[in-house]
């Protein structure tokens, strides 16, 4: 089930799912409205978006479904995406209207701990849901978004054909400039020339993709809302919290236990973030080790996920991964008309 695609004028939904962001660094909010205003559309925040609970959460797990209904419901909202994530995008999902949400289809951005909704409601609707940028973060760029992002957002939610090859960005950065003292609005950050993505593993493969931030997809584990792998290239990337890559060899370890690796036609992987350079290396040893039993290709340090810029991946929708031809293709489309 696809939602429509985003067209000039229309209405954008900012939910906060999890962390307290909006009412902690309100000028990112600011920020990311002013640029989704920019691109032409209208935004408007859900009403305990820029609420605080607990002094972490924006809501009550009750608040924070009932905006996420609010936004479903309206019919003159037409995509939602989340102010940020946090670590408790969880505590919602027994809150969740499935119904109203399958009846109500639309386009559902953001990353992060947002993985726990892109993927439940994926699976309990069958509604394409996007990892992909979030308003403080990525809408809310100094002095402007990237335009290696926008690029991917206007491919792949505001056309209704499949979004293409995805090519590396010229440029990333996961420099933090401290938002709470506002050292974010004194200059851009830094960027670091991009080597390009690095083809861990030789093969062919096409499948739907499935994933997100690693250490949110294990709140999913054990739950209704764990998705099927069957053929999937399987996408997942890890946080600013920086697990290391013993933590990730335990974590990919697991997955082989539970059937998932066994299942898989093709691996991504986004680039780590503030990962010192020994890391890098050692994670991709890591993943050469766990994956040492099956053929499927894998490619590392895209550009997806905690580092910036990052472009979108459509959560149900078939990809297509070439290593001997250096590609990476989004090929079917993931909204329509």
């Amino acid at each position: 089930m696809k939602p429509s695609m985003l067209r000039p004028g229309d209405k954008i939904g900012i939910i906060a799912p999890s962390w307290c962001g909006p009412a902690t660094v309100p000028h990112r909010v600011e920020n990311g409205v002013r640029a989704l205003e920019g691109l032409g559309y209208q935004v408007v925040l859900a009403p305990n978006a820029k609420g605080r609970y607990r002094g972490y959460l924006s809501g009550t797990p009750e608040e924070r479904a009932a905006d996420l209904h609010t936004m479903f419901a309206d019919p003159s909202v037409k995509a939602i995406i989340a102010a940020i994530g946090g670590n408790h995008s969880s505590q919602i999902l027994p809150y969740l209207d499935w119904d109203l949400i399958r009846a109500n289809p639309k386009i559902l951005m953001g990353f992060s701990d947002v993985t726990t909704l892109n993927i439940a409601i994926h699976v309990q609707t069958g509604m394409v849901t996007f990892h992909g940028p979030s308003l403080m973060v990525d809408f809310a760029e100094f002095p402007r978004p990237f335009d290696y992002m926008l690029d991917s957002f206007r491919r792949t939610l505001c056309q209704a054909g499949p979004p293409g090859i995805c090519e590396p960005s010229p440029a990333w950065t996961d420099e933090y400039l401290t938002w709470t003292e506002k050292l974010d609005l004194t200059r851009p950050r830094v960027l670091t020339p991009n080597k390009g993505w690095t083809w861990l593993k030789e093969g062919q493969a096409t499948g739907r993709l499935m994933g997100g931030c690693l250490e949110s997809l294990q709140h999913l584990r054990g739950t209704p809302y764990w998705p099927d792998f069957d053929r999937a290239i399987f996408f997942w990337e890890t946080s600013e919290e920086r697990p290391s890559p013993s933590w990730v060899d335990g974590v990919l370890a697991d997955y082989e236990n539970m059937g998932v690796l066994q299942r898989l036609s093709g691996m991504i992987v986004g680039r780590p973030k503030d990962y010192p350079l020994e890391w890098h290396e050692e994670v991709r040893q890591v993943i050469l080790e766990r994956t040492r039993k099956y053929t499927f290709p894998i490619i590392t340090d895209m550009d997806f996920g905690h580092t910036a810029p990052q472009f979108i991946l459509p959560l149900g929708v078939q990809a297509e991964i070439d290593t001997a031809a250096g590609r990476f293709a989004i090929v079917e489309a993931a909204v329509t008309e």
